[in-house]
């Protein structure tokens, strides 16, 4: 069953829901509240999978669900993949399949939408036969530098699509064909923050990500866990050297998490 509209729309609007998925959010240190947070103000409902989180993240979610009757938990078996490239895909789109509106906007646990972007979503919604191609800001170093496009992260992301699509997250698999031949570039921004998170949580995010796409870890990264200034290091992909300055503003739910962890907005 579809959610019932809120405020003053009409049962015939469009709809749309937002699409997060997430596992262990707090000892992991991903945004995924303040991801949560950018989506409601813009979606009708937000569909939340939690993979059996053993860190409490769940057990929050539960409890903001009483507060706030736009989340919507759906609990995903936890798979314990291991070399599996489809693993992330996989979780997506079973999240995206509990997303009961027309349309959805995907955001990872460690992005959040920025509230500049809300009026054009409302608009995009509108017209059939189309996807938003969205611009990601890659952060490296800090929250005033970007990773240049072409260098690690896809930077032009399909992130806003009919629910019925299945999306492919960052990069190109067949499934997702259909929604990137209805790709439209758009002016919506997202900020990925997953870089700069906390150093540790980091690191120990990265083993447990790379075990499960490709079974294995970086020997680069496992050598700079104790270096302070690791993102600094040639060694780790030389992304310093490929850094565009980012002077902008930052959505206003991700600032209090910056703030906190040494960036001032």
């Amino acid at each position: 069953m579809d959610p019932a509209p809120s405020g003053n729309q009409s049962c015939l609007m469009t709809t749309l829901g937002g699409n997060v998925v997430v596992r262990n959010g707090n000892s992991l240190d991903f945004c995924w509240r303040e991801a949560i947070r950018s989506l409601l103000p813009v979606c009708d409902v937000v569909s939340v999978s939690d993979g059996e989180s053993d860190d409490g993240t769940q057990e929050e979610i539960r409890e903001w669900m009483k507060a706030e009757p736009k989340i919507v938990l759906n609990v995903y078996p936890w798979p314990n993949p291991k070399g599996d490239p489809d693993w992330f895909v996989k979780w997506l789109n079973y999240n995206r399949e509990h997303t009961r509106a027309d349309w959805q906007f995907q955001l990872d646990a460690d992005e959040v939408l920025h509230e500049k972007s809300y009026e054009q979503i409302r608009e995009f919604i509108q017209t059939p036969g189309q996807t938003g191609v969205v611009t990601r800001h890659n952060f490296w170093l800090d929250h005033r530098h970007t990773i240049a496009e072409g260098i690690c992260l896809g930077k032009r992301v399909i992130r806003l699509a009919p629910q019925k699509l299945w999306l492919a997250s960052d990069g190109y698999h067949p499934k997702g064909e259909e929604a990137a031949s209805l790709g439209r570039m758009t002016g919506i921004e997202i900020f990925h923050y997953g870089f700069i998170r906390k150093p540790e949580a980091f690191f120990k995010k990265e083993r447990l990500l790379q075990n499960y796409f490709f079974d294995s870890y970086d020997p680069r990264l496992e050598a700079q866990e104790k270096n302070p200034n690791w993102m600094a290091e040639p060694s780790v992909g030389d992304y310093c050297g490929h850094l565009d300055d980012y002077s902008g503003s930052h959505p206003a739910v991700a600032q209090d998490w910056l703030r906190e962890r040494g960036y001032a907005c």
